[in-house]
């Protein structure tokens, strides 16, 4: 391995992991001339950004953001925290910047829960129906 002098000839990982990642991009290129590797990489993206699409659509149909989003959002919520701070000379930025790195939960508010009674309790469907009222099949009546 390679000693703190400098001087010295690379040790046998750093010659090892050279020689790889010289490997590594000769195959990527040998991969990128072949017609048939570059149409299957090209339908995989497709497909992947159809898939995106999809799952982005039914997270929005049950209202909820994706991942990417949420991050953006908290980015935002944390620009605005600085900037409220700022404009009422409360705690500086660092301080608000290390209080929404250490908040773990959306809210700081803690939940409690309270036991239904048996009145307030919504009957179960019966069995072998959805929820909605259809057949849960996919399918309409008809």
């Amino acid at each position: 391995m390679a000693t703190q002098g400098g001087n010295q000839e690379p040790g046998v990982v750093e010659r090892l992991s050279k020689r790889g990642e010289e490997a590594f991009t000769r195959l990527a290129e040998e991969l990128g001339r072949n017609e048939r590797v570059a149409d299957a990489l090209g339908k995989a993206l497709s497909a992947k950004g159809r898939l995106d699409g999809a799952s982005r659509r039914a997270l929005g149909q049950v209202g909820l953001a994706a991942a990417d989003e949420l991050k953006d959002l908290r980015a935002h919520v944390e620009k605005l925290e600085k900037r409220l701070a700022k404009l009422e000379g409360g705690p500086s930025e660092q301080e608000s910047a290390k209080r929404s790195e250490t908040k773990k939960t959306p809210s700081a508010r803690k939940r409690t829960t309270r036991v239904k009674t048996d009145q307030e309790k919504a009957p179960s469907p019966p069995a072998g129906r959805a929820l909605g009222g259809g057949s849960g099949r996919g399918s309409s009546a008809g």
